[in-house]
């Protein structure tokens, strides 16, 4: 089976030469989490930008002074895409994602961008039914990188980077309080750099807490849940990870989709079916 069969077709592109702000708005309207980068002049794929690079970059000391009106997509973006051709077989390109640790490809047919495929459309068509009995516990990352509800969003934004990741649990004495993502970090810079004054910002910035910013509404697993059942609630909520708290809220892990594609993928290549 091809790629084209599991990618998506109907790609949503930003320019390079649009802003930040920009992206942001199509990754919310389309619930979706990196944007392939296009060239205005050519539509040809130039970069990719993803919710933690708005994260990571926006809010670092470089581009604090920007104003948002200045701060381009080109400026945030990345250049080296790790793409896939039309041609490719499914799980040639789910191989490239697992071990490159990506969450999306772009599939190019030529120089042409013909689709996107990401762990999601990949989970959304993977056979299931020999991890019926496969539970969360045994493939969970059972470190968990969490952060408390009075701590400063720069020192949150600081822990996705220094761990490369995307979200934290925020916790309370271990108990669950709730979760930021890269994608509430970067909304929450923005909108910050619209409403106060450029002379401000530096300072106020820093001032920002992670009650603040973090949502509260919050769905969890537990470790006896299995990967079927995960999966499922990943898809349809939309989730790109998990926190497995036990009956008491407290946290015991994190699993994300990552975390079971690479699984599926380990026990077919094992079995001789990629």
């Amino acid at each position: 089976m091809t790629i084209e069969n599991v990618m998506a077709k109907g790609v949503i592109t930003v320019r390079k030469d649009q802003t930040v702000s920009d992206a942001l708005k199509l990754m919310n309207k389309h619930k979706i989490s990196r944007l392939p980068v296009i060239s205005p002049k050519t539509d040809e794929l130039v970069g990719i930008v993803t919710e933690k690079d708005m994260a990571i970059k926006i809010a670092s000391s470089k581009y604090e002074e920007v104003p948002l009106s200045h701060m381009r997509i080109s400026t945030i973006m990345t250049a080296n895409v790790i793409t896939a051709d039309i041609s490719e077989s499914k799980v040639q390109v789910l191989k490239k994602m697992v071990e490159k640790h990506i969450g999306g490809i772009p599939i190019l047919d030529g120089d042409k961008l013909v689709g996107m495929v990401t762990k999601t459309d990949f989970l959304k068509e993977a056979d299931l039914e020999p991890f019926a009995n496969t539970h969360i516990r045994d493939i969970m990352t059972k470190r968990v990188i969490t952060v408390g509800p009075d701590e400063r969003l720069v020192h949150a934004r600081r822990l996705m980077i220094d761990n490369d990741i995307a979200r934290l649990v925020v916790v309370n004495v271990g108990v669950i309080m709730g979760i930021i993502t890269a994608k509430d970090v970067a909304k929450t810079v923005i909108d910050f750099k619209k409403r106060v004054p450029e002379k401000y910002q530096h300072n106020q910035i820093r001032n920002l807490f992670v009650q603040e910013v973090m949502s509260q509404t919050i769905v969890t697993t537990t470790e006896d849940a299995t990967i079927p059942e995960v999966a499922k609630i990943m898809v349809e909520q939309e989730f790109s990870g998990m926190p497995v708290s036990d009956e008491k809220n407290k946290v015991h892990g994190i699993v994300s989709k990552t975390d079971l594609l690479k699984h599926i993928y380990d026990f077919n290549r094992k079995r001789g079916n990629y």
